[in-house]
């Protein structure tokens, strides 16, 4: 969390993105306690904002707050990845189907150089900076459907995999990303030729085998 608040339009928006990208990082991991004054001195803020920004995040299921106790950071239980991938598959599902009547060249060039980055990440590795294409790229797919609830949604469930996956995966090689490019290709194909019945069925067939290869790396780890 670097204490710059100004390059925000206020104090309180500085305070939440920071402690918002720390909770997705797990840089403040599941469980811990969110002390106000302790928080309010490694962002060099007032105390005022960051209670405002911590209140926000209870707002979006990130921060548990109980009566007469201080703030902590929403678990994430190892039945949480299941979770994850069910509500991904039925959302997306939509998404696609929608994004096929909807996606414009310049939404397919965006994707086209998403899927770029991630193989030069891959290349690299990066397994970070992966994670974050990825979920750049599925996120862009829910925005061209233009469905601001489904993005809404998509996005909430989108944070608990970003969570998910820096708290039980940053250590872990995934033996399935050659696969996950794969299909991501293969979406991008099928949007472009508008292909709906292919992406619904795509979009079954990606969650379900991400989320056995997850589970089976969760009980091996």
């Amino acid at each position: 969390m670097d204490p710059r608040p100004y390059s925000f339009r206020t104090k309180e928006e500085y305070a939440f993105q920071a402690l918002r990208q720390a909770i997705l990082d797990c840089t403040l991991p599941p469980g811990e306690k969110l002390v106000i004054d302790r928080l309010s001195a490694k962002l060099g803020l007032s105390p005022i904002p960051v209670r405002a920004a911590v209140q926000r995040l209870h707002s979006e299921g990130l921060v548990m707050i109980s009566p007469h106790s201080s703030a902590t950071i929403a678990p994430l239980p190892p039945e949480k990845v299941n979770e994850v991938f069910v509500l991904l598959e039925s959302l997306e599902r939509t998404a696609f189907r929608a994004a096929a009547d909807r996606v414009s060249p310049a939404d397919l060039q965006d994707l086209e150089s998403l899927l770029q980055e991630m193989d030069a990440a891959q290349e690299r590795p990066d397994p970070d900076a992966w994670l974050s294409l990825n979920i750049a790229f599925h996120r862009k797919i829910a925005a061209v459907a233009d469905m601001p609830l489904l993005l809404s949604f998509t996005n909430r469930v989108l944070d608990e995999w970003e969570r998910i996956s820096h708290y039980y995966y940053a250590n872990i090689t995934s033996k399935r990303l050659p696969q996950a490019q794969a299909d991501h290709r293969q979406i991008v194909a099928l949007l472009r030729s508008g292909d709906a019945l292919g992406l619904d069925a795509l979009a079954i067939a990606h969650n379900r085998a991400a989320n056995q290869a997850y589970q089976a790396m969760l009980t091996e780890s």
